[in-house]
Order: structure tokens, then sequence, then C-alpha cells
């Protein structure tokens, strides 16, 4: 009779599988090793051994039983019926019951398997299997929720293990065993072992990614099997689309505003906020798709770029969790004009190189839905060079706009705005400054008495073409910043530089801090420039 239990895959996988033999020749045994288990019967405790070698008969077998953390055998027990088995072949993958088993205490023990034993060609396994000494134990279940949802996605399976104590007759926790256990559905298994109060727990996180349904779990001890159901409920999505409705006409390239809310029908009925993703899909070839994810309040709001007449559908994506609206919410675009246009622009570069734009997005004709907007690139061309943006920023049709470009100015690029959905140009603007510096530029002495003389002095220069030249007449502010902790930058006095570019300036040394000179006071074909930091110590 072949029989395969829980137990006997708990000595496949959880014991190691240390083997010794002697002589060495025998210490392989073809591979092979022999499992062990519990078997209950008649108010008895029995190992119940399954052959898995070809190189001893059972006849031969002992098996030795100790506590895990000690090697001490504890009881020795042979086999019974290993006379049904005339050869060793014949008798591979065969069970066979021990005598009973008597041990010291309620608890978990290891089987050893020895053949052959005191003889020269004997083979041990070691950790063959469990051999959990306990009568009639009793498994119970409970878990943290009755089903399996979107509210509900961490699930703990609770158990308690008791049995009764074969010396005492009392029953009482299970300590220290360990039983299989199966997610059926949701594709999970392992190992759990009870603790001191014969109390386990499993767990498992459902994902959105999982494929996630009805789930059994099963657990299995020895001969107990025990296994409780959870039903997976899903939740119904609710999509409200404030904006667009019916036919949508809006300027070919603009973005027309797409707002709604995304909810879901919770466990206890309630109507509840959803931030998930939602999908805006064209029909149409050509069509463009896009993604909006809604805010923890379930709203959300995004532009649709409008390149061609098209029927567009609004739906929140698919999800395991939830089960979607009947059917998505939907608008027409109808063919758009190609009327947008940018008027009154204007740039400028101030001395701190930001190269700043004014405008106002229209159209040349017809209407727009309100909220519509159009994404605008500031874009750059050095001198020889081609077109690069710089970044884009939304304005609004309607609207006027004040924006800076993330990059400086230099000394005489082309710059520009670029509708970039709808291929329209603004005009360009040549913008840029001279460049100017504060060289040489310092305060010494370095180290001074409380009350001594300190001189700031350096030198102006301005770049013309390719050469740097002396940049006189111009005023330089000395700015000092005190060492004590908070202080903040202040002018101290301000000096011109003279016809070479340079310039020097006399102060009392009053505490330790940083100096620092700035060119700040440029005329508007000049940039502005700042010295270095010079830290001063006054003793």
């Amino acid at each position: 009779m072949k029989k395969f239990t829980a137990a006997l895959a708990t000595s496949l996988v959880v014991c190691a599988a240390t083997l010794t033999a002697a002589p060495a020749a025998q210490a392989g045994d073809g591979g092979t090793r022999s499992r062990t288990e519990t078997l209950l019967e008649g108010g008895k405790i029995y190992a119940l051994y399954e052959h898995m070698s070809w190189s001893f008969h059972p006849k031969d077998v002992t098996l030795k039983i100790h506590t895990k953390d000690d090697p001490e055998v504890l009881a020795s027990v042979r086999l019974d019926g290993t006379e049904k088995c005339p050869d060793t072949e014949e008798c591979y993958e065969d069970t066979f019951r021990s005598e009973p088993v008597t041990l010291p205490a309620m608890g978990a023990y290891v089987i050893d398997v020895v053949a052959r034993e005191g003889q020269p060609d004997e083979v041990v396994q070691r950790s063959t299997g469990y051999l959990n000494y306990g009568l009639d134990p009793k498994l119970t279940l409970t878990s943290n929720h009755p089903w399996i949802s979107y509210e509900k996605a961490y699930i703990k399976v609770s158990g308690s293990l008791v049995a009764e104590d074969p010396k005492t007759h009392e029953v009482k926790p299970f300590a220290g065993v360990g039983m299989y256990y199966r997610a059926r559905g949701a594709y999970g298994e392992g190992w759990v072992w009870t603790n001191k109060e014969g109390r386990f727990t499993t767990s498992t996180q459902f994902g959105a990614s999982d494929t996630i349904a009805d789930t059994t779990y099963e657990y299995m001890f020895d001969q107990q099997y025990e296994s409780l159901s959870l039903p997976f409920r899903k939740q119904a999505l609710q999509l409200t689309v404030d904006a667009p409705h019916g036919t949508v006409t809006a300027p070919y390239g603009s973005d027309v505003p797409v707002r709604g809310k995304l909810t879901r029908t919770a466990d206890d009925g309630t109507q509840k906020p959803l931030a998930a993703e939602v999908r805006i899909a064209a029909g149409g070839v050509g069509g463009r798709d896009k993604t909006v994810v809604s805010g923890e309040n379930g709203t959300f709001a995004t532009g649709y770029t409008v390149k061609q007449s098209d029927e567009v559908n609004v739906q929140p994506a698919a999800s395991n969790w939830f089960t979607a609206p009947a059917a998505p919410h939907s608008f027409t675009l109808a063919t758009p004009p190609r009327t947008s246009k940018l008027s009154d622009v204007q740039a400028k570069v101030d001395k701190y190189r930001k190269v700043t734009f004014t405008g106002k997005l229209g159209v040349t004709q017809g209407s727009y839905p309100a909220g519509t907007t159009a994404q605008v690139s500031i874009d750059r061309r050095p001198a020889g060079g081609s077109w690069t943006s710089t970044g884009t920023f939304d304005v609004a049709y309607g609207a006027s706009f004040t924006v800076s470009s993330p990059k400086k100015a230099d000394t005489g690029a082309q710059w520009r705005l670029r509708l970039t959905n709808a291929s329209v140009n603004g005009p360009s603007f040549t913008l840029g400054r001279k460049y100017t510096q504060v060289w040489n530029d310092g305060v010494s002495p370095e180290g001074v008495r409380k009350g001594a003389t300190l001189t700031a002095k350096g030198g102006l220069m301005q770049k013309s073409g390719s050469s740097w030249k002396p940049y006189g007449g111009q005023k330089i502010r000395v700015w000092f910043k005190a060492a004590t902790a908070g202080s903040a930058w202040k002018e101290l006095g301000t000096t011109k530089t003279l016809s070479d570019g340079s310039f020097s300036k006399k102060f009392t040394a009053r505490q330790d801090g940083t100096w620092q000179m700035r060119y700040t006071d440029t005329v508007t074909s000049h940039y502005a420039d700042y010295g270095r930091e010079d830290y001063v110590d006054v003793r």
C-alpha cells in the first residue's frame, strides 16, 4: 500500500538531508532517501516509513527518534510487515508501519533511518521526517476578513492546534510542530509552525496585478485536514464626466478639458472616491490615447489634444478589483479648424540673464470650449544653429501670460514661442547683453584686529567680442554677512570703477564675516555679476 501525505512532503522540504554511511561506497544510496511521517491508529502513535532505496531491504531498517536539538536517541523502532517484500526492488515506494512509539513528552521529534545497524555496510539517513507525538489533534481556523475585496486585500488566516498528551491524556496546545498549507485560487503555499501556545498565522497580500478569485485556504497536519473558503467580491466602479459632452469644436492642436470623478461601491454599499487610472482613447486611426490618474478625492482633470475628427471614450483602466461601468463616457471631436494665434508677444532679457515672454493666446475666428488650453514651447536658436526647446508651459485660450525660460540668455541668440501641437510660431527676438566680470577682488588684510582698516578692492571687466576690456565709471556695491548664525547679507557701501576698471573702498573691521563685491547697477546692454565670497577673521 503506497501512501504519500503532507507530512511526507514535510520530510522532503523541511528536514535537513544529512546522509552518513560506512563504508563510503554506500553513502549515496543511489541518490535516494527514504521518507517518514506520523501515523495515528487505534489510539496509538506510529512512524510510517516509505521505502526509497534499492541498496537495502525494509527488514534491515531501524528508525531512530530524537528531539530536533539533541541527537540522543529516545526511541528505536522496527518496521512491521516487511515480510511482504521478497526482495528490495519490489519494495520500492512501499510504506510500512513501525512498532508503536513511546516518547517522554508530547511534541515534534526527528526520525533518522538506519539500515543494517552495526554492520560494515551500515547506512544512516538523517532527518527523514518528523514524528508528531500527540493523540487526536484538532485543527481550527479563522480569518481577519470574511471575504477578499479591494478594502480587504490583506488576508490573515490564524489557527490553533491542540492534541491529547499520550502520557497524561490532557488536551493542550501542540507546540513546535509544522504543517503544510496552500491557498487555492491565490497560488500560494508553504509551511507554518505552531508557537508555544499551539497557534500559527499565515498571510496573503493580494495586489491589483494578481489574478484574484475565490480562495480556499487548506491546512494539513498528518491525517488532519481543515479548510477555510473566502469569496472574492469585486466592487462596481462609477465614472462621472463633467466635460466634455456631445460634439466638441476646438482649434487644431489645442487641449480640450476632460474632467470627472471616479468612485467605487464600497463593501458597506456607500460610494467612495478612488485614485486610479482613467483612460481617454480615440476610436479612429491615428487617434491619441491618454491616461490620467484620479486624485485621492477621485477627481481628475487633464487635456485631450485635438488633431482630427474622432469619437473619444473615457473609461476606468481595467482592474481585477473592480467591475467597470457598462459603457464608457463618449464625446465627439469635430474636424478642428487651424485658428490658433499668438498675439501681443514681447520678449526681454534682464541683467541676470533671465528671458521673459508676455503675450496672449487666442483664435483668428470661431470659439472653443471653456478651459481649452495649448502647450507652448520657448525655443532658442544660437547664431548659426537650429531651434531647440528650452521648456514648455500651458496657457488657456483667451488668457494673457507672462513666462520665463529655465535657460539663461547669452550674448545674442534668437528666441521665440511655438504652439507645440499646432505648428504655429510667434515672432522671433534677438536677446542678449554683454557679459561683465568682477575679478581680482577681495578684502585685505585677511586677519585684522577689531577697529583696524580693511580695504575692499578689485576690478570690473566687460566682454567685447572675444576679448575682455576694463569697464570704468560703474557703481560697485560692497556686501557683508556676519559669521553669527542666522545673519543676512547687508550692503555696507558703494564705490565707482576707474577708467582702468579698478575700484577700492575702505571699511573699519568690526566682526568676523564674509565680504562680496557686486555689480548690479547695470545699463540695459550689460549683465550683472557677483564677485567671490571672501571671509575675514577679525581678532
